[in-house]
């Protein structure tokens, strides 16, 4: 039994590692590299300001149907059926550097409703940056309380 516990995790050991550096934890504002895609978690404060974020050709929003901006999201961007980057942002902007091609970017929301929504886009050399805006319902944290029964 014992052999077989050793075998059994020399052998999973280096397929949690691989599955764990495709998927990071964003720091805010730092730039990271999965899979030739260069990405970075920011948008808050004076961080949005920087005049480094301008040279990424795609800026995902993550905002509210009302257009607040939500964080705390799973970020997923695929090229075809490759997943290129995973990562978790607690932020509402994430940019991509990435070659030219077409992607699709899939925002989750971490922690209650679990809404997942993508968008599809394409990346030309050259261009200007191409924005994308995530929209989910706004979160029940953010609804309005419901009305008091009149005579009460």
């Amino acid at each position: 039994m014992r052999i077989f516990l050793i075998t059994a995790v020399a052998a999973i050991f280096p397929l949690t590692i691989m599955m764990l550096a495709n998927q990071a934890l964003a720091v805010q504002d730092t730039p990271t590299t999965m899979n030739g895609v260069e990405s970075v978690c920011t948008g808050v404060g004076s961080a949005k300001d920087d005049p480094r974020w301008a040279a990424y050709p795609v800026k995902i929003v993550l905002a509210t149907s009302g257009g607040a901006d939500l964080a705390n999201a799973h970020i997923t961007l695929n090229k075809g059926r490759q997943v290129l980057v995973q990562t978790e942002c607690d932020a509402p902007w994430v940019l991509f550097k990435a070659p030219s091609g077409s992607y699709t970017a899939t925002a989750s929301l971490i922690g209650g409703s679990g809404q997942s929504h993508s968008a599809n886009f394409s990346i030309r050399g050259g261009s200007a940056q191409k924005e994308i805006t995530i929209t989910f319902a706004r979160p029940v944290a953010d609804a309005p309380a419901p009305a008091a029964p009149v005579g009460q």
